[in-house]
């Protein structure tokens, strides 16, 4: 019967209706407006007694500064790692918890939680950007990821050097997150680290993805 609401993230910047990059706390929303959406978040939670992670989408009209509702992902999503760096958690702990029935009171999670600084995500894929995004199966040559040390930077990733890449599913490779106290150092944090990747033997969004970091509409 309760529910929490662990902030608010953004996941403009997306390709094919799949999302690219993703941050948090969303950058540039008015006073209240954060608060606004996890209260609507928590309503709607609570009106359906829903149970487990999920995430409430919607969309935010910056003109306007109305947001709408657009839909109710029931399950852990693929940018849960930058919640879990700014709040402390570990969301996928919880689920099992709550499953076993160990998991404390939802307000006495709560009482102790406190977000700190900034955590931003990128996805690397095996995909072409000059080609219209069209996935690049084959052997990875050489993988070589910076040094994944949990807080300031975390690689969630499946491949190593040797790994083929299949042509049936998702091309995703790896997730870099980079946590910092403040937003402009976690981009300038993880635009480093995407340019100490190397993933030889398939062609890669990681330039792609670092232009995008560096775009002056993104980046302010």
């Amino acid at each position: 019967g309760e529910v929490i609401a662990l902030g608010v993230r953004d996941c403009s910047v997306q390709r094919r209706n799949q999302k690219v990059i993703e941050e948090t706390p969303a950058p540039n929303l008015p006073d209240g407006m954060a608060q606004a959406l996890c209260a609507a978040a928590i309503a709607l939670g609570k009106a359906v007694s829903y149970r487990s992670a999920g995430t409430v989408e919607f969309v935010y009209d910056s003109a306007a500064r109305q947001f709408y509702f657009l839909e109710v992902n029931t399950r852990l999503q693929v940018e849960h790692g930058v919640t879990e760096q700014v709040w402390g958690v570990d969301l996928v702990r919880w689920m099992i918890e709550l499953a076993a029935g160990e998991l404390p009171p939802l307000p006495e999670l709560a009482a102790g939680l406190r977000p700190q600084g900034h955590a931003i995500q990128a996805r690397i894929y095996a995909e072409d950007p000059g080609r219209q995004f069209q996935p690049s199966p084959g052997l990875l040559t050489e993988v070589v990821f910076p040094a994944n040390d949990r807080r300031m930077l975390r690689i969630d990733s499946w491949v190593e050097s040797g790994c083929e890449v299949p042509p049936f599913f998702d091309p995703m490779l790896a997730k870099i997150i980079a946590w910092q106290p403040t937003r402009e150092q976690a981009v300038r944090t993880l635009h480093t680290a995407l340019g100490e990747t190397r993933l030889y033997g398939v062609e890669t969004n990681r330039s792609y993805l670092q232009q995008i970091l560096t775009f002056a509409p993104f980046a302010s």
